[in-house]
Parts: C-alpha cells; sequence; structure tokens
C-alpha cells in the first residue's frame, strides 16, 4: 500500500491503474476471489505485497504487517486492544444490526455492534477506513475500500447516522446449535463440515457467527474462484445449489 501526500495527482494514477488492473487480469485471477493456496500465493486476496491484487502497494514488504504486527513498538494507537495482535485502524461507525424479529430461525444472541473477527474485516470493509492506515503509517484517509473496490463494501447503505447491516447476514451472533421445528433447524456445528473438512464449531469466533466462519481471510481452507468462501454456494463455483448455506442451515 503506497503512503503517499501528494493526493490529488496519486489519486488519478492510482485509479488508472486500478482501470488497467480490471481491463488486463483474466477473469480466473479475478481480484478478491480464493486461490485456496494461502495468502502468500501472488494473487491471494489479502497479499498486498505482490501488487497483483490491484494498484495498492504494501510498502512494509510484509504479507501480515497489514492486519498483524508482533510488537506494539510502544504506539499509542494500542490497536492490538482489538485483538490478534491487530495492527490496522478499525472502524469508528456504528451500525443497525440484522432485526432478529423479522427471522423465527435468528434465537442466537446478538450483540448490539459488531465484535470479535468481524470489527477487525469491517475496519477495511465498511468503506470509512483507509487500507493503508496501519503500522507507522499515517494514511491521507481517501484509498478506501468504497473507493477502489466498492463491491467488496460491507454494509453499503446507512440507516440514518448509522451504517446499515440488516441486509447482511447476521454477524457476532451466537450459532444457535440444536433447534427443531418448522424449517428452524440447524446442523450440529461440532460434526457439520466445511468442504475441507473444517466443522463450523472451529470457525465460530467464542460461540459465535462472525465474517470468518463463511469465509477464510487467509486463503488456506477457502474454495477457488470464490469470495474466500470456505464451501462454494453453486455450481458455477465447482459446488452445489446454496452448498454454503446448507452447511449451517437444514432446509
Amino acid at each position: 500500500m503506497k503512503h503517499r501526500n501528494d493526493s490529488k495527482g496519486n489519486q488519478l494514477r492510482y485509479a488508472a491503474l486500478a482501470l488497467l488492473t480490471v481491463v488486463s487480469t483474466p477473469l480466473c485471477a479475478e481480484t478478491g476471489t480464493a486461490q485456496g493456496l494461502g495468502i502468500a500465493q501472488p494473487l491471494s486476496a489479502h497479499n498486498f505485497v505482490s501488487g497483483d491484487v490491484g494498484p495498492i502497494i504494501n510498502d512494509s514488504g510484509e504479507i501480515c504487517r497489514v492486519c498483524h504486527v508482533p510488537h506494539d513498538h510502544a504506539r499509542a494507537s494500542q490497536r492490538y486492544l482489538n485483538g490478534l495482535l491487530w495492527n490496522h485502524d478499525v472502524s469508528s461507525a456504528t451500525y443497525t444490526m440484522y432485526n432478529n424479529t423479522w427471522s423465527k430461525t435468528l434465537t442466537g444472541t446478538q450483540s448490539a455492534q459488531p465484535d470479535g473477527h468481524s470489527k477487525l474485516c469491517l475496519g477495511c470493509h465498511d468503506g470509512t477506513v483507509a487500507m493503508d492506515a496501519f503500522d507507522k503509517y499515517v494514511s491521507d484517509g481517501t484509498n478506501t475500500m468504497r473507493m477502489l473496490h466498492g463491491l467488496t463494501v460491507v454494509p453499503w447503505f446507512q440507516d440514518g447516522a448509522n451504517l446499515d447491516l440488516r441486509g447482511t447476514h447476521p454477524i457476532s451472533v451466537a450459532f444457535p446449535a440444536g433447534e427443531a421445528g418448522d424449517g428452524k433447524n440447524f446442523a450440529n456445528p461440532a460434526t457439520a463440515t466445511w468442504a475441507k473438512g473444517q466443522t463450523i464449531a472451529s470457525t465460530l469466533d467464542n460461540g459465535k457467527v462472525q465474517c470468518s466462519t463463511c469465509h477464510d481471510v487467509h486463503d488456506q481452507e477457502s474454495i477457488p474462484g470464490t469470495h474466500l468462501l470456505r464451501t462454494a454456494n453453486s455450481p458455477a463455483e465447482g459446488g452445489v445449489p446454496s452448498g454454503l448455506c446448507l452447511t449451517c442451515h437444514i432446509k
């Protein structure tokens, strides 16, 4: 990721590079899709070192450093308080959460605001935080997901002053295992598995469904050609219809 001060000229340069990337990148190497071979692969969605995933270059030369750092180096931001040795700014936005009165199947307790792994993902993906706001670098604030790759912004809409998560699968919600009844059955998370063999339980975050439950950000357990999904969701992705959904939901 380039850390820069000449924002006007660079915005134009990066926009041109983004267009070039879209035009010149073959569909099989589409930015943001999984390779299923680990984050170190040049085209892995969260490898920002190679520059092959878009117009952003990570000047640190380290793949992991965009999100994690082994030592806090006495920086006042104390991003590590978010867990996982976190090294990237997190969002200060407030969110309207999924409304559980709409769905009789959503009976697990939901957090008032995104927490755990989802809070960390939203530090880039809610579109309000610059992607190059990490480590010692000070971003100019223009390099956001919304600016560079709008299709991966979650959520897109606002509800007044809040970002609106009501159109997104519930996150930061306890997995409602063991329910029985008309259309309310869920798989047993201890035994039900994703395509590469991981149990649902192993992908919960303190028992909660988070972004990382369905998406493998490190691209080891994801299905190639998908948006880092742990199970393909359609025949076009090499799976069965709604395979991802039906791993958890019994319908």
